[in-house]
């Protein structure tokens, strides 16, 4: 007869299980977005998260084998031990690869920013603020690692802004080289003019309007300046031109308030650093973001309020967490538990991509790491619950009481467990 089991273990370990696997998966982005491939980056990410839930709520059962019997534990928890690996780490591996790639893909007419405009505070400021010159030289990394089909252009400015490089093709290597050692040669001195500096730039767009090509501003001050903000975005506005800001409220609140109010109404981002050490990769982050998107992270540029994407993102991490389910199932051999949990799965990826699609995209109440969290939560522990809301058989709820003659599970000339798992799955 079809029983609901619950255990508070499992329900507490898989909790346990999506905070340790989103600080893993935290540090996995922080560390390593922008250096491995998108794939492999969200392949690993759901992969040790899956193998966070797998382990824990195999030790919550081996501890207290409420859904599995005990007959579980003495004869059958050493195949969860061999199968833990492939059910969990591998399989949401494999998803994770695919699932990122099918998400970067472009269906829409819409293309990414490939002309990229750098426009570079070089006032007096700036020599107490960046005393090492890592605004320059970040600048100049992002120049060497875009894609060679891109062009670029440096402006810099204090209370005049002036073209340091006029637009170039990043594949022409002594036009890159060149542009490289003219940001390094760059002086701090003078005040600060950030509406003159945005208006150079859009001469600059303006001048090498190429058709097809897409231009986008990345803009960075440490200061503040009198401007009125309508005027000075109201032509980057009508010709859907995206400013990124970076700024430094740490060392003036005003001007990073500037800067975002301008990155928020060009559907551009803001990003805030406390120190000149952090914008080594922060340029490099900002022209990533606007070139692809992540299944764990915010979209930004004109992908930001995509429709087709926030559904598909839900779809995805939908059938991500009804595979979370399965990795359960299979790691405990039991069919109707994999049927439970799947089902489950489903509804926890649901909620989850909800969550993700909803925090990551404008909420103000969660930071990023918050929705990342509470999906990775959702995912590990809600999962475990399949039990309580799909009732099972009772005759297999401990689910491996020794199979005997004639059971489902009997097949003659073969083992009961290798028997089990082959028509469990």
């Amino acid at each position: 007869m079809p029983v609901r089991k619950f255990s508070i273990l499992l329900f507490i370990f898989g909790i346990l299980a999506g905070f340790i696997g989103a600080v893993i998966g935290e540090w996995l982005i922080s560390s390593y977005y922008g250096v491995w491939p998108n794939i492999l980056l969200m392949g690993i990410y759901f992969a040790q998260l899956a193998l966070m839930a797998g382990l824990f709520c195999l030790i919550a059962e081996l501890i207290s084998p409420i859904i599995n019997g005990r007959s579980w534990r003495l004869e059958y928890s050493g195949l969860s031990w061999k199968v833990l690996i492939p059910s969990t780490f591998v399989l949401l591996f494999a998803a994770g690869v695919i699932f990122q790639f099918i998400y970067s893909l472009n269906f829409s007419t819409v293309k990414p920013p490939d002309d990229i405009v750098i426009v570079m505070d070089i006032s007096d400021s700036m020599n107490k603020t960046d005393p090492k010159r890592e605004s320059l030289k970040a600048a100049a990394k992002l120049i060497n690692n875009m894609k060679p089909s891109h062009r670029a252009s440096v402006i810099s400015f204090n209370e005049k802004a002036s073209i340091t490089k006029s637009m170039f093709t990043i594949s022409d290597q002594h036009e890159s080289l060149v542009a490289r050692e003219q940001i390094k040669g760059l002086e701090y001195g003078g005040s600060t003019d950030i509406a003159g500096a945005l208006d150079t730039a859009l001469k600059e767009i303006d001048g090498n309007h190429k058709q097809g090509r897409k231009p986008m501003v990345i803009l960075f001050s440490d200061g503040y300046s009198e401007l009125d903000l309508t005027t000075v975005v109201q032509p980057y506005q009508d010709q859907e031109i995206i400013i990124n800001t970076i700024g430094m409220s740490k060392i003036d609140k005003s001007g990073a308030r500037l800067l975002k109010s301008i990155a928020s109404r060009t559907g551009g981002s803001f990003h805030d650093v406390k120190k000149a050490n952090d914008l080594t990769n922060v340029f490099e982050k900002i022209y990533l973001e606007n070139q692809d998107r992540l299944l764990m992270t915010e979209r930004h540029g004109l992908f930001k309020d995509s429709l087709y994407l926030a559904i598909f993102h839900i779809v995805l991490i939908t059938i991500i967490g009804g595979l979370f389910g399965l990795a359960l199932g299979i790691l405990f051999d039991n069919r109707y538990l994999a049927k439970s949990y799947t089902i489950t799965g489903l509804i926890s990826g649901l909620l989850a991509g909800i969550v993700l699609e909803v925090g990551l995209q404008g909420s103000t109440i969660m930071s990023d790491f918050a929705c990342r969290i509470a999906a990775d939560i959702l995912l590990t522990a809600l999962t475990g619950l399949g039990t309580i809301i799909i009732p099972i058989r009772d005759k297999f709820s401990g689910g491996m009481a020794r199979p005997s003659a004639g059971s489902d599970f009997s097949v003659k000339g073969t083992s009961a467990k290798r028997d089990r798992f082959s028509k469990g799955f």
